[in-house]
């Protein structure tokens, strides 16, 4: 099923998350819109929204959004931003966020080092801009390293 610009759409890596696609490009390639980010997507990680049918659910009964009990925790992935300038830094980690959303990673940990602390300043300072990041702290044993929860 191929979707079409401004098709309603449900990003299935995001924890079902609706979005409109903004773009499609060749080979099965997305840019969808989710609240106030977007992201790639194959068409794989896509699927139609249904119609809204009126039915209600039974007393007790789970969302559709719930996550099924048999569910594998993933690992969290990490990124290292040694060496890196602030603006390759910062735009490593907007890669390193969209690939863990993708993966259905609930966080991912970033290791900034503690040096001068620039990178660290400017990183926090763009994760509270994104609206994906329900929250961001410094590792209580290690603070070189943040983390970032979604």
């Amino acid at each position: 099923m191929s979707f079409a610009v401004g098709a309603r759409v449900i990003v299935l890596p995001l924890g079902r998350k609706q979005g409109v696609v903004v773009d499609a490009g060749r080979g099965g390639h997305y840019r969808v819109q989710v609240e106030n980010t977007a992201v790639s997507c194959r068409e794989n990680d896509l699927a139609a929204v249904p119609e809204a049918r009126g039915k209600k659910r039974a007393h007790g009964e789970p969302p559709a959004t719930a996550t099924p009990a048999t569910a594998v925790a993933v690992a969290a992935p990490r990124i290292d931003l040694h060496g890196l300038t602030v603006d390759e830094a910062l735009a490593r980690v907007v890669e390193a966020i969209d690939d863990a959303l993708r993966r259905d990673a609930d966080r991912l940990a970033i290791v900034h080092g503690k040096g001068s602390g620039r990178i660290r300043q400017a990183l926090h300072r763009h994760l509270g801009t994104m609206t994906v990041v329900a929250s961001f702290r410094l590792d209580p044993r290690n603070p070189g390293v943040t983390w970032v929860y979604f």
